[in-house]
Formats: C-alpha cells, structure tokens, sequence
C-alpha cells in the first residue's frame, strides 16, 4: 500500500508511456540509442513520487551536444498528466517559470499520460515531429515533479535517454582503403589527409621528364600540402606536353580527377608508409613537384629513402597522389 509521503519511494517493473507534447501524441518505442541517465533523487534506478511531492527529479545531459530525448516510466505510473521541463541551457537561480521563449534560460514543456502505458520508450516531441533536438549546455537538464497530480496517483520516473543527433567524425587510418586509393598520410585534424593509388603511373624505366624543355625557376615548395598548387603552378609555366605534373594533373583514376604530383614532404611520407600502399618496385626513384632552382628538382628513393636533387630533364617514376 503506497503512502502519502513527498518522498520518494522505489519501484521495479518498468514499463513506458503516451506522450503528449503541445497536445499532440507521440508513438512509444523500443529502446532508444544514446546515453542513459538516472534519476539523481535517488541510487536506485526507478522510483516513484507520490502526487503532490514538490521534490524535483532531474537528469543532468552527459554533456554539451545535440540531443532528442527518449523518457522511460516505470509502473506503477497512473499519472494521466505528469509533466516534463526540458531546459537545454540549464536554469537560472529561483527561476520556477518555464517559457520557451525565454532568451537566455528557454524551457519547454512536456505532458505525458501514463494511465494508458505500455513498455518502451517514448520520444519527447515538439510538433509531433520526431526530427525534435535540443541544443544542451553542460548544465542543461530535463526535470519533473508530482506537484500537478492527485495524491491518488503516482509518479513513475526511471531513465532519460540522451541520443546525440550530432553525426560523430569518421575515423581514418593509414592503410585504409579510400576515395580512389589508400591513405598514407593524415594531418593532425584526423579528418584530411592523402591518398595514393595502387600503382605507379609511370615506371622506371622508362621514366618520365620533369619539365617538358623549359628551364625556368617556377616558384614550388616542399611542404606538406603544397604539392597540388605545386602541380599547378609546374603545369601552367611548362603548358602542354609529357611531364610528371601535367600527368597527374590529366590523371582521371577510380573516380577522381584531382590528383597532383607530391611534393618533397608529401613524397617522403608516401616512402615512409610504402608498404601499406604497394606497387613500388625496388630501387625506383620518384620525382616530387617540389624544384630547386631552374635546372634541378628533388626526388626520392624507394630503397633507402635519400631525397636527391636531380637535373628536370632526368627520367624518373611517377606516383601521383590526391588530397581528401
């Protein structure tokens, strides 16, 4: 026999509910994805309040993100009007109000019928719309009471479920099999890189030129990341013809078009993780986009890995690679 108490008390069976939010129903559901909260009233994870507590019962957001929330009401829950606050910004100080509109603490306002409950889990919507998320702080929470029901019914309250809608970053690796190629290179964001292809685009022998019989200092550099502008900038002052840049810049492989003759650093990490990319044949030298002056360029061999300078008109192999 249940007491009339504000304090709660535990219960067991779980069960779910209908939800109203904006006087629109929203379907219950199987058990949702995202990070499951307790009720921080209590150790125990269900209780019950008996109608009339005026004790709050919060879950507190995991942590700053987006969220659509999920609630879990045990039985028993006869509560045909149990009321939900959602504060996505956390709340100000003796602050009871609750107004969407509210600019710097907004709360919304969910009403939830549990007389008619049945196990799962249901979504607090705005609108009836099942896209609805809030944009939580760290100190934003969901909380409720039973001050606004009967002393004759009872409160359910277990988990809150807090699904992120943010799409979490895909995670690359070296070696891995992408866009037209394998990585063999990422930056220190985790999200870019660069990507070779299986094989050479031009072997050694017979090689290919690095300049197409033009001398001129051209204006390259050699670090990571210059080497498409690189390839452009070789491309534009040599024109038309059989080079190693105008190669990889005609180069349409596996889908992409966007591919570059590497620069000296760009070319040196490609060496350093050749064995997870594959098709270097031994003692091959590689030319990079990245010169020296107007006569010479550097390349690299795939042995021992010595960057040399080399004279633009030398014939050497060709690996282009492409940026993600």
């Amino acid at each position: 026999m249940k007491q009339n108490t504000d304090r709660p008390k535990p219960i067991s069976q779980l069960a779910a509910l209908l939800l109203v939010v904006c006087n629109l129903t929203a379907a219950v559901a199987a058990t949702p994805a995202g990070t499951k909260v307790n009720p921080t009233i209590s150790n125990t994870q269900t209780i019950e309040l008996i109608g009339g507590s005026t004790e709050n019962v919060t879950w507190t957001a995991p942590k700053a993100d987006t969220y659509k929330l999920w609630v879990q009401i045990p039985s028993p829950s006869t509560a045909i009007n149990a009321t939900y606050h959602i504060y996505p910004q956390g709340n100000a100080v003796g602050n009871t109000s609750c107004s969407s509109t509210d600019p710097t603490y907004p709360c919304f306002q969910a009403s939830v019928d549990q007389a008619t409950a049945t196990n799962g889990w249901a979504q607090l919507m705005l609108n009836n719309k099942a896209s609805t998320s809030w944009v939580f702080t760290k100190t934003g929470y969901v909380s409720t009471n039973a001050s606004g029901i009967p002393k004759s019914q009872q409160l359910g309250i277990a988990q809150v479920s807090f699904q992120s809608t943010v799409t979490p970053p895909p995670v690359f690796t070296i070696g891995q099999s992408y866009q037209g190629g394998i990585i063999f290179y990422i930056d220190s964001s985790k999200q870019h890189g660069l990507i070779a292809p299986l094989l050479d685009q031009v072997t050694q022998p017979p090689g290919i030129e690095w300049y197409y019989g033009i001398n001129l200092t051209i204006g390259t550099g050699t670090a990571i990341g210059t080497g498409q502008a690189n390839t452009a900038a070789i491309v534009k002052a040599q024109g038309l013809g059989n080079y190693a840049a105008k190669l990889c810049d005609d180069l349409v492989l596996n889908g992409y078009s966007d591919w570059y003759l590497p620069s000296k650093d760009e070319l040196n990490q490609l060496y350093l993780n050749k064995a997870v990319v594959g098709g270097f044949a031994s003692y091959t030298a590689y030319w990079s986009s990245s010169e020296f002056d107007s006569n010479g360029a550097w390349y690299q061999y795939f042995d021992d890995g010595r960057q040399v300078l080399a004279a633009k008109q030398g014939f050497l192999a060709a690996r282009c690679i492409r940026s993600f």
